[in-house]
């Protein structure tokens, strides 16, 4: 794959998903910015569509449920057709919605799964035969996928689940090149932050030894570097973006 211009992801395809605001957009305009044409999964057609706009072209916006398997076939035959393979794939969308293992509900848990774990083995086992010259896998988890944290317990079981699903990936598809990563964000400045009790908030600044919330941007920059070849011998890999909240 050549590096036109020196940009490190020059002639690279790259589907990010959940990619119409927050993290996603962070990560996607990060990879134009580096060089990939990214294709921009979301269900959010008008802030979809008006970041690929914003993108100057390298950005195309692709409507895409992750839980619904059709939408994903929908999905990689069209990358197939236009880009003729895909490169990079950041599993990036999911949702939070806390609550204890008392207070979760069976559609509360169903709904968390079919988003933040289901879509992520469906996505994955759709990319790699489109990965024909190999590729990166890069998969959202958080740090409630590292530590047992109280009130999330659904949330926490899924982001568990990726990294566990990234660590098997990683194994099997590395005879076919295809490295698959972990990013693992903590107290990112989206609105999903602010889903939490208000009460709660400043005990989680508190708790950050850097001092500040991280942003999209800091959590792009991680999934740029796994997505380049300086990460070529990185794989089965978590990658922690938490202001040092788990030293």
């Amino acid at each position: 794959m050549n590096d036109y211009n020196n940009k490190p992801l020059a002639g690279r395809t790259a589907l990010v998903t959940g990619a119409a605001r927050g993290i996603g957009a962070a990560v996607a305009a990060r990879l134009v910015d580096d060089g990939a044409r990214v294709y921009a999964g979301d269900l959010l057609e008008e802030e979809g569509r008006a970041l690929a706009d914003a993108l100057d072209g390298a950005c195309t916006f692709q409507r895409l449920d992750v839980t619904d398997e059709a939408e994903w076939a929908a999905a990689m035959e069209r990358i197939a057709r236009e880009a003729g393979r895909l490169d990079i794939l950041v599993n990036n969308a999911g949702i939070y919605g806390p609550a204890s293992l008392q207070d979760e509900t069976a559609a509360g848990f169903r709904r968390l799964f079919e988003i933040n774990q289901f879509a992520i083995f469906w996505g994955m086992k759709c990319a790699v035969p489109l990965m024909t010259l190999g590729g990166s896998i890069i998969n959202l988890s958080s740090i409630g996928g590292m530590v047992g944290y109280k009130g999330t317990f659904g949330y926490a079981g899924t982001k568990w689940a990726v990294r566990g699903l990234t660590r098997s990936a990683a194994r099997e598809l590395a005879p076919l090149k295809i490295r698959v990563n972990t990013v693992c964000p903590g107290v990112i400045d989206t609105s999903m932050f602010y889903e939490n009790d208000p009460a709660l908030l400043n005990q989680f600044l508190d708790a950050i030894p850097l001092g500040a919330l991280g942003k999209p941007t800091d959590v792009a920059s991680a999934v740029a570097f796994l997505a380049s070849d300086q990460a070529a011998y990185v794989t089965g890999s978590d990658i922690l973006v938490d202001g040092g909240m788990l030293a």
